[in-house]
């Protein structure tokens, strides 16, 4: 499965919108893999996870055409995972020839009520028509088309039902961990027992080098503490790929700083435009 990181920030940005601090300021002059974009991930031409408010300009960025996506998958409801508002443009009289009829977001309850609410004064009942929105519980297991996806419960924001997923395709297995704090073993355990193949980890950074704990975030060592949780229980071989995305600006550490570190640990840091 091919994947391209088309954002890879955390809420923010890197230079994040208001901020002076030294990494934006760093970020600001440098530019390059220093400038980040809200989180985002193109899974094989045909499918995101998450849909921030930087879409347009990931489209933009990468001339992607957007209408051949199939499916989004949308971990929770802050701004910089899910903008709906975007899809009331999915038809006429704003786009026309679009290559796929139909898309399914996929989505916690709170996410498709979000949906709804935050379309519902402008969206065209035919392009309302084109678009299903599909509430996932955790462990939920979905068949789309050749992908297989399962829905997982994130550690991220209290009164809502977070999600990360798992996708699969092709016999490659893509484990989103995006946005959460780390997993209990039991979640490692259960999906590893749903028979997947991981074959690729995207795990959240956005304490970069500072360990975060028991948190709705990680950090690098953390992330180094979940991989060495999901080997033990079999979820993850040692040959997969580990990649570290959704970075912070709250760090001293530029990206060739932080992919020093991750390198030691056989994790690959991850950049805006990026392709695994």
């Amino acid at each position: 499965m091919k994947l391209k990181f088309l954002g890879t920030a955390a809420a923010e940005g890197v230079p994040a919108v208001f901020c002076n601090c030294p990494t934006c300021q760093r970020a600001k002059a440098r530019g390059g893999k220093d400038v980040r974009t809200r989180s985002q991930i193109l899974l094989d031409d045909d499918a995101l996870f998450d849909f921030p408010m930087d879409t347009y300009m990931h489209m933009l960025r990468y001339k992607l055409d957007l209408s051949r996506i199939k499916r989004v998958l949308i971990t929770h409801s802050h701004m910089d995972h899910c903008y709906p508002q975007e899809f009331c443009m999915r038809g006429g009289p704003f786009a026309h020839g679009l290559t796929e009829e139909r898309v399914t977001i996929y989505g916690n309850e709170t996410v498709c009520k979000i949906f709804a609410n935050d379309t519902d004064r402008e969206i065209r009942p035919e392009v309302k028509q084109s678009l299903s929105v599909r509430a996932l519980r955790p462990f939920d297991q979905v068949t789309d088309d050749d992908m297989r996806i399962i829905a997982l419960p994130a550690s991220h924001t209290q009164g809502e039902e977070c999600l990360v997923y798992y996708v699969e395709r092709n016999g490659d297995g893509v484990l989103l961990l995006n946005d959460t704090g780390p997993l209990q073993r039991a979640v490692f355990e259960k999906l590893y027992a749903m028979g997947v193949n991981v074959t690729v980890a995207v795990l959240d950074c956005t304490y970069g080098a500072i360990r975060h704990g028991a948190g709705r975030h990680m950090g690098l060592y953390d992330i180094v503490d979940q991989c060495e949780l999901m080997r033990a229980v079999g979820l993850v071989k040692s040959d997969a790929k580990i990649i570290a995305t959704h970075l912070s600006h709250n760090t001293d550490l530029d990206y060739d700083g932080i992919s020093a570190l991750a390198a030691k640990e056989n994790i690959v840091v991850a950049f805006d435009g990026m392709e695994a």
